[in-house]
């Protein structure tokens, strides 16, 4: 079932989605990379594979330093509008007390 919340993700949150999204990103690029190399021939297929290996950690730390340069603004915009409106299927995590 598909749900609405309001939400306003911690520092640490949003560089884990962000850092994810980048991943996949370099994933996309690195792929497109070796496919440019073997159409065109522009450098060699040891460098674009070594550039699709390289790329998805490189964009996952460019997106978590960018989590952390807008985490500012992303933290005054969801306080002034009572957090950041996101629809999907949301599952709570317990927190385990030790007695």
């Amino acid at each position: 079932m598909i749900s609405q919340y309001r939400v306003q993700l911690t520092l640490m949150s949003l560089v884990k989605l962000l850092a994810l999204v980048g991943f996949g990103i370099g994933v996309i690029i690195g792929i497109a990379t070796i496919f440019w190399a073997a159409i065109y021939g522009h450098m060699s297929i040891a460098q674009s594979l070594l550039s699709a290996i390289i790329s998805p950690f490189s964009n996952a730390a460019i997106m978590g330093l960018f989590a952390v340069i807008g985490y500012p603004f992303y933290n005054w915009y969801c306080l002034r509008n009572r957090g950041l409106v996101l629809s999907g299927k949301f599952l709570e995590e317990q927190q385990q007390h030790n007695a």
